[in-house]
């Protein structure tokens, strides 16, 4: 199908957390929603599963082959989705690009797609919000900004767009259609599980931390904590947030390392922090194992040169993939569940060949 780009975007731009996001990015399963017309309302999905993941293997990994398309008969009118990402780095092409694969498979389908300059123009991206409004669009997929834009969502609802947010919820945005991210709290187990497989009574590992206080942060750190409860690995908190960030990743790092001169590990809730850590790690000469969570490619290059152990990986092409599918479902009338899980995995030397590039 013809794609239409309404809006040059500038490229080479850092990833940063909004892969896993600094501002509420790739939420944990959140609270049944409200459907938008036309949508009727979906059941609550079952909590996340609290069981132990399987260390070294896949922690709920998507299925690899793509979801049929579902067709409307020809005599309908295509569903016309806006398509919106934050900012064009790696995380967010891969997103564009599954939902360019499924809008070429299905001829029933009309994707137009939204970019802003950088992640923080919150001004754009409601702009943005406000166009496809006004538009003849059925439905909205983004990747929210932040809790600025939700003014915006809440007319684009009133105005009968269903709107699936991608990557991260909004909690406070009551009107969304559906949430296709990461569960986080399955990723977080996961991270803990591999965590406790490596680490003795004696060893003693640093937390860093993202941005406190945002639910899917949080869940990755504390997956972690609860992990090694009672299991005699003391934990330390690194002393300042990293806020995803690598910089301040490499200053958490150091003052981890000065603090805990026997440090054993280190996990950060993101990756940028994590490759900036194992560089501050080798920089030093210590034997500490570094893992991280966001599955970037650097960070599975990091683990092939042995510099990192091992990092939890999200599937941005299944985000997008899935939540294009739940926005023509519920354009087209139906039900769709309210939160839709797109998988995490275990990156390890393993299989780190397999995420050189976003999946």
């Amino acid at each position: 199908m013809k794609v239409r780009r309404l809006l040059a975007v500038g490229a080479g731009l850092a990833m940063i957390a909004a892969a896993c996001g600094d501002d509420d990015d790739a939420g944990s399963a959140p609270a049944t929603t409200q459907a938008v017309t036309p949508a009727t309302a979906a059941p609550a999905t079952d909590p996340p599963d609290t069981a132990a993941p399987p260390t070294e293997a896949s922690a709920t990994a998507p299925a690899t082959e793509p979801a049929t398309n579902e067709a409307s008969s020809g005599s309908e009118p295509p569903v016309k989705i806006a398509f919106v990402t934050k900012f064009p780095v790696e995380f967010f092409t891969a997103m564009e690009n599954a939902a360019k694969e499924y809008d070429a498979g299905d001829d029933t389908v009309e994707i137009q797609y939204f970019s802003c300059q950088t992640p923080s123009d919150v001004d754009c991206q409601i702009s943005q919000i406000e166009d496809a409004a006004a538009q003849d669009f059925d439905a909205l997929v983004i990747t929210p900004m932040g809790t600025d834009v939700i003014p915006a969502l809440d007319a684009a609802a009133d105005g009968g767009l269903a709107v699936v947010l991608v990557d991260n919820d909004l909690a406070d945005f009551t009107k969304k259609t559906a949430v296709a991210a990461t569960d986080n709290v399955k990723g977080g187990q996961a991270a803990g599980e591999y965590v406790k497989s490596i680490l003795k009574s004696g060893d003693t590992i640093g937390l860093m931390e993202g941005v406190r206080g945002v639910p899917a942060l949080d869940a990755r750190i504390q997956g972690v904590k609860d992990a090694l409860e009672g299991t005699g690995v003391k934990v330390v908190i690194g002393g300042a947030e990293t806020k995803c960030d690598s910089a301040q990743g490499a200053t958490v790092a150091e003052d981890l390392l000065t603090r805990e001169p026997n440090l054993t590990a280190i996990y950060s809730a993101c990756d940028d922090p994590a490759i900036a850590a194992a560089k501050v790690v080798k920089d030093q000469g210590k034997d500490v194992l570094v893992v991280g969570y966001d599955g970037l490619p650097a960070a599975a290059q990091a683990i092939l040169d042995g510099d990192m152990k091992a990092t939890i990986a999200q599937f941005p092409g299944q985000m997008a993939t899935l939540g294009v599918q739940a926005a023509v479902a519920a354009a087209r009338g139906n039900t769709v569940e309210p939160f839709i899980d797109t998988g995490t995995e275990l990156v390890t030397s393993d299989n780190a060949d397999q995420f050189l590039q976003f999946q």
